[in-house]
């Protein structure tokens, strides 16, 4: 079983045909954040950050206070959509198709079930990273398995938008309505990602939302609809998340639970003064393709300039991720006669070399399995355990595979999975 938490998409369709539950948080304090301090982010003062785009550019448009408002504002069937009030006052905008819309307002409660905070006790502060720009940088040890923030997102853009509406002026246009509609602190808070690497300011030369969305591609799927052919892809975007600068070998996990809420945690253990860092683009692609990413998308105009891309010994990262990929495809292949106990161990070896420390989850899980295949039950044990442990910061405590692992490690030789292998080869 290859470690996939449940995905969102099943997680949204089943909360489109299920009842939604009553969780309302209406009667709660909505909760704003506390201006920054030595230990927090620091928060720039609403006044104090340029507002590129506000109601007042629509002459005679205003989005309702209250509830979801299906805008005119349009370019095919891409239209801006809003609610102000979502998330406890946060608010959300989306570019999107009128299915993709009404997926999102009928699990309005999942957006409003979370909490937007900074987990305390916080234990980072926003600094400037060398060669990279404004990012996190720890303010004492953080100890692996800590949670770090957990965010609902503000704007959510179907990703065909930019393929099929042609013209880039007609999609800043919506894209900029979308922004501008959102509430005053969420705005501030969107626009400080326009600041450039190198600038001081984010009105020299701002980054365009659309530039914005590509830096920090996080992406979820809504799911087909009744009858529905098209893609349901979008992109999603935190604000206080793109502090996290990239890093081919990322210290900080993150994933997108059942409510849309984007979660982080300390992957490893993290020293006091150590930048805090998360992986925008598949840590397995090869390494030219992560550093033509970095060079296209991050702002930098240059290649990814973390540890793991300047190395001196390039050549041998790559022949590890390349072991690592094929023994990885023997271990996912239930069929395969060429898993030994000895390419279980060797792949183990090569994830720890590799510091692949966000990545531990599916390796544990897939160590843990191919060890009870073969009948190595106290390894299978020991595995399953990490595998559980390694899921958490991954996915969640409640993710599927999670669970499953729990299963496994309450009773690996009860479990399916004992000397599944040697039965099949008549051992």
């Amino acid at each position: 079983m290859a470690w996939s938490h449940l995905s969102l998409t099943r997680m949204l369709l089943l909360g489109l045909i299920a009842p939604l539950s009553g969780v309302c948080a209406a009667d709660k304090k909505v909760e704003t954040p506390q201006k920054g301090t030595k230990e927090g982010l620091a928060y720039e003062e609403i006044q104090k950050v340029q507002v590129y785009t506000d109601n007042s550019t629509i002459p005679g448009v205003s989005p309702p206070t209250e509830g979801w408002w299906k805008s005119k504002i349009c370019s095919g069937p891409y239209c801006v959509y809003t609610n102000r009030k979502v998330a406890k006052g946060r608010g959300i905008a989306l570019v999107t198709k009128l299915d993709e819309f009404q997926k999102v307002e009928r699990i309005e409660e999942h957006l409003n079930h979370g909490d937007n905070r900074y987990e305390e006790p916080v234990t980072f502060t926003e600094t400037e990273v060398l060669e990279k720009g404004p990012g996190i940088t720890a303010t004492k040890t953080i100890r692996r398995g800590k949670q770090l923030m957990s965010w609902s997102p503000v704007l959510l853009v179907h990703k065909d938008f930019f393929d099929d509406v042609v013209k880039k002026k007609e999609r800043t246009r919506l894209l900029e309505a979308a922004v501008g509609f959102l509430p005053d602190s969420t705005r501030a808070a969107f626009n400080k990602q326009r600041l450039r690497p190198g600038e001081s300011s984010p009105q020299t030369n701002p980054r365009s939302i659309e530039e914005i969305l590509y830096a920090h591609p996080f992406e979820i799927d809504l799911g087909a609809g009744y009858r529905q052919t098209h893609s349901s892809k979008h992109f999603i975007n935190y604000p206080e998340v793109a502090l996290f600068q990239h890093d081919c070998r990322p210290n900080v996990a993150y994933y997108i639970d059942s409510n849309l809420y984007h979660r982080t945690t300390a992957a490893r253990k993290i020293t006091e003064g150590e930048e805090l860092s998360i992986s925008y683009i598949d840590i397995f692609e090869p390494g030219k393709t992560r550093q033509d990413w970095v060079k296209r998308f991050r702002g930098l105009n240059k290649p990814c300039p973390c540890a793991t891309c300047t190395q001196k010994n390039l050549k041998e990262h790559e022949k590890r991720m390349d072991e690592i990929l094929k023994i990885r495809a023997e271990l996912r292949n239930h069929d395969s006669k060429k898993v030994t106990v000895e390419m279980i161990d060797r792949f183990i070896k090569l994830y720890q070399e590799e510091k692949l420390n966000t990545k531990l989850a599916e390796a544990y899980e897939l160590a843990a399995l191919n060890y009870n295949y073969l009948g190595e039950d106290k390894k299978a044990k020991k595995y399953a355990d990490l595998a559980v442990q390694a899921g958490i910061v991954e996915g969640g405590k409640d993710s599927n595979d999670v669970i499953a692992m729990r299963v496994m490690a309450s009773d690996i030789k009860g479990h399916y999975s004992y000397r599944f292998t040697l039965k099949r080869r008549g051992l």
